[in-house]
């Protein structure tokens, strides 16, 4: 059995919806999984890991904070066991490869910053949920989709995340993981 740590950063939850569909998938799969939110893994003794995946949320360009903060923090240990970094936007979700490249490059201005590189990267489409939203926010966003050809349901909900393209990554890199079979000690 794989332990795997999972930690994620989340702003209108949909990182965390994802963090969460990894952790279970995890544990069907057989392997034990510690879910943890990146702005507690401060505080928290982390344990031992055979792997890690984060999941972080892509807003203007950038990660969260407390996930660079949590790399930054947390990197020796990272460079020990294979790691997987979803990150989470509309982006990804986009048919033009301008937008793709753009969400491609936010996770490299991010490695580069903190000098540290996942094993393996996975763009997933984020979610608009407008409850979740201050109303400027919400505006732009809306803009910037109509921009697209995006068709707002008229909930203000709608999810892009494709959760099949998510379970062959995590099988992918699990099968790496496990192969490697390194522990941190």
């Amino acid at each position: 059995m794989t332990h795997v740590l999972v930690v994620y950063a989340t702003t209108e939850g949909q990182t965390q919806k994802v963090a969460d569909r990894v952790a279970d998938w995890l544990r069907m799969a057989g392997d034990q999984a510690t879910l943890v939110d990146a702005r507690a893994a401060a505080a928290l003794e982390l344990g031992t890991f055979d792997a890690a995946i984060l999941a972080a949320s892509l807003h203007v360009g950038r990660h969260q904070a407390e996930m660079v903060d949590f790399i930054r923090k947390q990197r020796a240990r990272l460079d020990r066991v294979p790691t997987a970094f979803i990150s989470v936007s509309l982006s990804a979700s986009s048919k033009l490869e301008e937008d793709l490249a753009g969400a491609r490059a936010a996770v490299e201005d991010m490695f580069d910053e903190l000098d540290w590189e996942a094993t393996s990267v996975h763009l997933a489409a984020g979610a608009v949920h407008d409850r979740r939203m201050s109303f400027l926010k919400r505006w732009v966003l809306h803009r910037i989709l109509r921009e697209k050809g995006v068709a707002m349901d008229r909930s203000g909900d709608m999810e892009f995340t494709d959760w099949a393209a998510l379970d062959v990554f995590l099988k992918t890199f699990m099968q790496g993981a496990r192969a490697a079979g390194r522990e941190y000690v």
